[in-house]
C-alpha cells in the first residue's frame, strides 16, 4: 500500500466520506506536515482504490445539492486496515534519501562548501520545528489527545536530534577534526 493509500483507508475506515471532507480533513488535521499527499492524487487515488474493488462508494443527494459520491472502507479490507497500522508503529523508519547521498559524496565540495551547506540544513531544520511548534500550539486540542500529541512531538523530537548532530558536525568540521 502506497502512503496515499493507507491515509486514505484510514480516514475512510474513521468514517464515510466523499472526496473534498477527506481534503478538507487533511488540511485541518495538517497531514501534509508528515505525509506527501497532493489534492489531485485523493481522487486518482480513490478512484484506483474503488476499482480494485477495496473500497465502494454511493451517491449521496443533500437538500440543494448536487448528488455527492461517498466513499468507504469494504468491510473485507477492516482488519487488513488494522493490521497495516500495526505493522507501520511496529517498524522502525529507514532514513533513505538525497541527503544520505549528499553526505556520500560530500567529499567532492571543499571543507568550506561542506559547512555551508550545513549551516543551510540547518537553518531549514529550524524553519520546521517553528512551524510544528506554531501548529502546535494553534491547536489546543491536539494536546488533550496523545495519538495527536504524538504526531507533533515526535518530529520535533527528530528534528532537534539531527539540529544536535549537525551542530556536532559542524564542530568537528570547523575543528579540523573531519577528514576530506
Amino acid at each position: 500500500m502506497t502512503q496515499i493509500e493507507i491515509v486514505l483507508f484510514a480516514l475512510l475506515y474513521e468514517k464515510d466520506r466523499y472526496g473534498y471532507e477527506i481534503e478538507s480533513v487533511i488540511e485541518e488535521r495538517r497531514m501534509r506536515n508528515w505525509t506527501k499527499i497532493g489534492f489531485s492524487s485523493i481522487y486518482n487515488s480513490l478512484k484506483n482504490l474503488e476499482e480494485k474493488g477495496l473500497v465502494g462508494s454511493r451517491y449521496e443527494e443533500e437538500y440543494g445539492s448536487p448528488a455527492r459520491k461517498v466513499y468507504f472502507v469494504k468491510d473485507t479490507m477492516r482488519p487488513s486496515v488494522r493490521e497495516t497500522i500495526k505493522r507501520i508503529l511496529q517498524s522502525p523508519q529507514r532514513v533513505y534519501g538525497e541527503f544520505s547521498i549528499g553526505l556520500a559524496f560530500s567529499h567532492f565540495l571543499t571543507k568550506e562548501e561542506v559547512n555551508e551547506c550545513l549551516v543551510e540544513y540547518r537553518e531549514s531544520l529550524e524553519k520546521r520545528r517553528q512551524t510544528i511548534l506554531q501548529s502546535y500550539s494553534e491547536q489546543p486540542a491536539v494536546q488533550d489527545k496523545i495519538h495527536l500529541r504524538a504526531l507533533f512531538t515526535h518530529p520535533l523530537t527528530l528534528i532537534e536530534a539531527e539540529i544536535a548532530w549537525v551542530n556536532d558536525l559542524l564542530n568537528e568540521i570547523k575543528e579540523d577534526q573531519y577528514d576530506y
